[in-house]
């Protein structure tokens, strides 16, 4: 039990781990996503600045001669520019091209510098490493003049070593015509970083995460499989035929139902336990005592220790005993065909009511020396009822018996047959007498089962003739009740279905 219970824990664990890091790495991909897209975007938005910027200025400062000349010419203006359009990201760079793509200036600025660094047509080659041409795509010309401005994150056709993020637009001149080109661009590398880092701090968080959720996982699971513990312990008792175990019933869940009825069918083993040494008690004794009635008769009378004009009474004892000994067999046999299956009933109507006084009549010695009160009611002189007539008869017999032996004397002792309201015959016994407790009446169809433990009363029953009865009107499809209160009155009663004349 303790290897299943560990390995419905570890099952536990690796389920849930498994579903946390799937979800994790989810979202982790999804916030990645989100912030790659907002930080490409912020750069666009910041080499889109930059662009404006300088377009507004070199159109200022727009001249009849060629961009690179007039760029050199109003070079102090152009560093005022250049640090407003690096105030918002240092990271940032500028390409300058005339108007046939080809380079023409460069520049940039790191923390370290105080003023941008320009570099121009001369020596831009040794300054943009990254550079694998200097001059513009023609491609990317082309869509300039006809698109406008044009924002990618790539190679820029293959002008970059390394992937960037660009920002491209048109220099024009004060009378409309494009005089050049400026492309603004930054490194694509930090995305990179920030999703390591972001890499980092979810692997870190979910480590933790992980941790916290195994040790409450390990918690849950051994609150969760206590119970399992103490119901596989007591199933172990059990197994050694110790029935007193309980098991501990624990709030209002699952399990608990589970432990309810564990203790439930504990009570019932117990009980049937409790039975069967009770019935192996009552066989014993009455076994044995009829056994020593007669062996110590017959052993009498081959002595010669009774003298013959009294073999004859003892005889008659002797016989007694026998036939008590037959009874016992008898019912032990019948509950054996009867749960094998062997015992066929046949159905056929029979008059319930006309056997039903045959089986009173038959009692009359009995009634006369209890000076019962007996009644006989019946809706109807004849009715008829559906079943195997000497199995009925077995039943009838044994009620009216039974109610017999547990009257007082003097009391009220009725049978009754009518018709009950789903077009059924019902038969009841009543008597008064000592009745049944509350406590009792759950078991009295149950085998080996004799409310009278004392055996003051019962002295020829084994406790096997109300579960015979009741196997034989189940098997009939009716139904047996007892209804009684203890000291006063008990009432057994029992349907079958209605019969129809031939």
């Amino acid at each position: 039990m303790k290897k299943i219970l560990r390995a419905i824990t570890i099952r536990y664990m690796i389920i849930f781990m498994t579903l946390i890091i799937l979800t994790v790495a989810i979202l982790g991909a999804m916030i990645a996503s989100i912030l790659s897209s907002y930080s490409v975007d912020m750069k666009m938005e910041e080499l889109s600045t930059a662009n404006i910027l300088f377009k507004a200025y070199y159109t200022d400062a727009d001249s009849e001669i060629g961009v690179e000349q007039s760029l050199k010419v109003t070079d102090a203006e152009l560093q005022k520019v250049l640090h407003v359009t690096f105030l918002t990201s240092e990271g940032n760079k500028l390409l300058i091209a005339d108007k046939n793509g080809i380079l023409v200036m460069h520049a940039c600025k790191t923390p370290k510098e105080k003023d941008p660094t320009i570099t121009y047509k001369d020596s831009i080659e040794k300054d943009v490493k990254l550079l694998n041409s200097t001059k513009l795509p023609k491609r990317i010309i082309d869509s300039i003049n006809t698109d406008g401005d044009l924002s990618m994150s790539n190679t820029c056709g293959g002008m970059f070593d390394e992937k960037v993020i660009w920002f491209a637009s048109a220099l024009k001149g004060v009378d409309g015509e494009t005089r050049g080109y400026i492309v603004s661009y930054t490194d694509a590398g930090g995305e990179g970083d920030l999703f390591i880092e972001m890499l980092k701090s979810i692997s870190l968080t979910t480590m933790w995460l992980l941790f916290v959720i195994m040790v409450a996982i390990y918690v849950i699971s051994y609150k969760v499989t206590m119970p399992l513990r103490e119901i596989s312990s007591a199933a172990k008792s059990f197994a050694r035929g110790s029935f007193d175990v309980r098991v501990p019933e624990r709030g209002n869940d699952e399990i608990t139902d589970l432990a309810r009825s564990f203790n439930k069918m504990a009570v019932e083993l117990q009980a049937k336990d409790d039975m069967q040494k009770q019935f192996l008690s009552s066989a014993s004794h009455d076994l044995r005592t009829p056994m020593t009635t007669i062996a110590g008769f017959i052993d009498g009378i081959l002595d010669g220790a009774i003298p013959s004009e009294k073999q004859e009474h003892y005889l008659k004892i002797i016989k007694s005993e026998v036939q008590r000994l037959s009874r016992l067999v008898s019912s032990l046999l019948d509950i054996s065909r009867l749960q094998s299956g062997d015992r066929k009933f046949e159905n056929k109507p029979f008059n319930i009511c006309e056997m039903a006084r045959q089986t009173i009549i038959s009692f009359e010695n009995q009634f006369n020396e209890k000076e019962l009160d007996v009644e006989f009611d019946s809706e109807e002189y004849d009715i008829l009822a559906l079943g195997d007539r000497d199995a009925i008869n077995q039943v009838v017999y044994n009620l009216c018996h039974n109610a017999i032996k547990f009257s007082y004397k003097g009391s009220k002792y009725r049978v009754r047959i009518c018709y009950a309201e789903d077009n059924t015959v019902k038969f009841s016994v009543y008597n008064e007498g000592i009745g049944i407790s509350k406590e009792e009446l759950p078991f009295v169809f149950d085998r080996f089962y004799k409310s009278d433990k004392s055996r003051g009363l019962d002295k020829t029953g084994v406790g096997l003739g109300l579960f015979i009865s009741k196997t034989i009107i189940d098997a009939h499809k009716g139904d047996m009740t007892v209804n009684s209160e203890y000291e006063k009155w008990c009432e057994f009663s029992f349907t079958l279905p209605k019969g129809e004349k031939d």
